[in-house]
């Protein structure tokens, strides 16, 4: 979803998983954001699907090694920062660990392939890939394989040319601007 930004990438996240939820095809999903934005993701998740359990990962090592084990018998949707991701890298990787989603919010977070970020994001078991960006292609057409390199594996190269990669990428991606849906958007609240 590469939505511009102010257009509701979170709230269509947070419907979305609270119907795949609510239908039994996810029982576990796991949401990937920098950390100022987990406080935003648990106020939506309030908003918009309160009768889901929304548990953020947090706290000293032991604390966390506990959470991330609670992930695999509880149902809903479990909160991370990026930074916490990496750092329990060795936790996720775990062979009993595996998520029906995994969902990246700013997923250019993970546009170079080779930093240990995305190693560590690519790292985690799941069925299902979502990656969330106002900004897919920040620098260049690179950055839209890295992304690619979490939802599907192998599906774009690096030695495409950026229109080629446009093309193949196309089916896979929804990105609307402002300008695009203005007239759908209800009034400015202030």
């Amino acid at each position: 979803l590469a939505d511009e930004m102010g257009l509701g990438k979170t709230m269509q996240a947070v419907i979305t998983t609270r119907l795949l939820l609510r239908a039994g095809e996810v029982r576990n999903v796991l949401f990937i954001c920098p950390k100022p934005l987990v406080t935003n993701w648990q106020r939506e998740f309030a908003m918009w699907a309160p009768e889901i359990p929304v548990q953020s990962i947090g706290g000293d090592q032991a604390r966390r090694r506990w959470q991330w084990k609670q992930t695999q018998t509880a149902a809903g949707v479990t909160l991370a920062k990026y930074a916490l991701v990496l750092r329990d890298r060795a936790e996720l990787a775990d062979s009993n660990k595996s998520f029906d989603l995994v969902v990246l919010d700013e997923a250019q977070r993970i546009k170079n392939r080779s930093s240990a970020t995305s190693q560590a994001v690519r790292g985690i078991s799941r069925r299902r890939s979502w990656a969330m960006t106002g900004t897919p292609v920040e620098n260049s057409a690179e950055d839209l394989v890295g992304i690619f390199e979490f939802l599907s594996p192998g599906f774009l190269h690096s030695e495409w040319s950026p229109r080629r990669m446009g093309r193949e990428a196309a089916e896979h991606i929804l990105r609307r601007t402002k300008d695009e849906v203005l007239t759908d958007l209800p009034p400015k609240l202030f």
